[in-house]
């Protein structure tokens, strides 16, 4: 009896761990891609891919007496090597200033003191304002052509900016932006 038991009890676990499907639906995956010989890689800034742009000391009285509200132009040069021929887009992602009227303008990181309403505006090379923390979009994003010497720059600018020329404080004016360098 104890045999037909466990015997019973060991059908009925299995009956429990089988499990019942019904077909809903059927479809197809479709991938594409293609598989390159080489990728991108930074040829300036450091081997873990920090760039440093020296922004200097700007004397906030630039700033507030500036029409614009911006401090000098700073270049920030990207450049690549060992690319394949082609257009490449530069996408940054960094936070932007919340209190700033326009969102392309990056925020400063903490610090001790960090300037008030202050952030770094970011440009091309023809002065159209670099978006942040949007997806990528070629009609927008900065590019450049790399031809057969598999190299390129992507030569931005970068500015202090202030939006509130009355309220505005001197402080550390430190920012960080990570970027992704992608291929059409």
């Amino acid at each position: 009896m104890a045999m037909k038991m466990k015997s019973l009890c060991l059908a009925m676990a299995l009956v429990g761990l089988t499990s019942h499907y019904a077909a809903a639906a059927d479809g197809t995956l479709y991938f594409s891609g293609t598989i390159v010989n080489s990728s991108c890689k930074l040829a300036s800034g450091n081997e873990k891919g920090l760039i440093e742009v020296k922004m200097g000391a700007v004397p906030l009285s630039k700033l507030k007496n500036d029409t614009n509200g911006t401090g000098p132009e700073v270049g920030v040069n990207i450049s690549v090597k060992d690319c394949e021929a082609g257009t490449y887009y530069i996408v940054l992602d960094g936070a932007s200033a919340n209190e700033a009227p326009i969102t392309n303008v990056l925020a400063l990181d903490a610090g001790n003191p960090t300037a008030k309403k202050v952030g770094i505006k970011l440009t091309d090379r023809n002065n159209t304002p670099v978006t942040l923390d949007k997806p990528f979009d070629p009609n927008v994003d900065p590019s450049i052509t790399v031809n057969a010497d598999g190299t390129g720059t992507f030569n931005l600018k970068a500015y202090y900016y202030t939006w509130d020329k009355d309220n505005a404080e001197a402080g550390d004016g430190n920012a960080t932006a990570r970027f992704t360098i992608m291929q059409e």
